[in-house]
């Protein structure tokens, strides 16, 4: 019946299958339901949704299940997402080979969700820039908020984050693993609360806790700590969350700790040389923070991401071999 329906087509008979089709499949795919793909196809909820019943019906076949909250590609799904991946990334690069711009450098474009990571990622890229002219090597400052969602919807190439998304979608690797410490002027009143020469995580029950513009994961991880080691030194449950502040840029950070505004709470590694005006007081328990490179496993366009990966990992066990005893 198919057989004989596709011989009876004429051409005037529309294609079953459009790049807009291809382009609802990936997004839905990759946003997990249809109110976020909406969002990223600048479209209505209810415009997605009837775009791909419509394209089920069309094809007459089930595309996704849902599973929970998330909507989960079915067999025949998988493989239309599959191919809608690798034909959209022919096509954007099939345009760009014919766009006049014969000559242009090929973009590939970095972030970080932190932005402490700005202090030493730069130098790290152009010394990849200098091993392929060919490309435009471009740090992506504006996204640094929102590195995670940047990377779903194409805006960036590579996100260095620490907290990656987990699904098969998603390439990962450690880039670098570093030690939390705290930074307080030696007049700040929690610097008599250390314990064997350590500063325990409920001694900032009570204090401001001045942080780089960290990601959400992390400030809660931060919170649940300060509560659980408080609760069981003192007793006493927290009625409200820890008071937090975050200042971007680390030098801000510092005067604030110099002035006895509040306790940083910082990646070793990004910790100068301080003088007697600041103390660096280790955590206990220690605690680290993880930095992942993230990217799109299929890498469309081919660009050479995992060597980018490699200098950048190279950059970060410098930094750490650097950092004060």
């Amino acid at each position: 019946m198919e057989t004989m329906k596709s011989m009876h087509q004429t051409d005037d008979a529309p294609d079953r299958l459009e790049v807009r089709h291809l382009k609802l499949m990936r997004a839905i795919a990759e946003a997990g339901g249809v109110t976020r793909a909406a969002g990223r196809l600048h479209l209505s909820q209810s415009a997605v949704s009837h775009q791909l019943l419509a394209l089920e019906r069309d094809l007459g076949a089930r595309l996704f299940d849902r599973v929970g909250k998330r909507m989960v590609p079915t067999a025949a799904g998988a493989h239309l997402v599959d191919a809608a991946r690798r034909l959209l990334g022919e096509l954007a690069e099939l345009e760009r080979s014919v766009d006049g711009r014969r000559d242009a450098r090929v973009p590939l474009r970095v972030t970080s969700s932190c932005f402490t990571s700005y202090n030493w990622l730069p130098a790290a890229l152009a010394h990849f820039a200098e091993r392929h002219p060919n490309l435009e090597l471009e740090i992506v400052l504006e996204v640094t908020r929102r590195a995670v969602p940047a990377l779903i919807a194409d805006e960036i190439d590579v996100a260095i984050v620490t907290d990656p998304p987990r699904d098969d979608t998603w390439a990962r690797d450690v880039v670098i693993a570093s030690e939390l410490a705290a930074l307080a002027s030696p007049e700040h009143p929690v610097c008599k609360r250390l314990v064997r020469g350590a500063l325990r995580w409920g001694a900032l029950h009570d204090c401001t806790v001045l942080v780089p513009d960290i990601a959400d994961s992390d400030l809660a991880r931060l919170d649940e700590a300060v509560r659980t080691s408080w609760a069981r030194e003192s007793g006493q449950r927290m009625a409200g969350p820890i008071t937090v502040r975050k200042i971007p840029l680390s030098e801000a950070l510092l005067e604030l700790a110099r002035a006895a505004a509040g306790v940083v709470i910082i990646d070793r590694w990004v910790v100068p040389r301080v003088g007697p005006d600041l103390r660096i007081l280790p955590l206990s328990p220690a605690a680290t923070r993880t930095f992942h490179a993230v990217w799109r496993r299929s890498n469309p366009r081919g660009l050479p991401i995992e060597e980018l990966v490699a200098i950048v990992k190279q950059a970060g066990a410098k930094r750490l071999a650097r950092r004060q005893p």
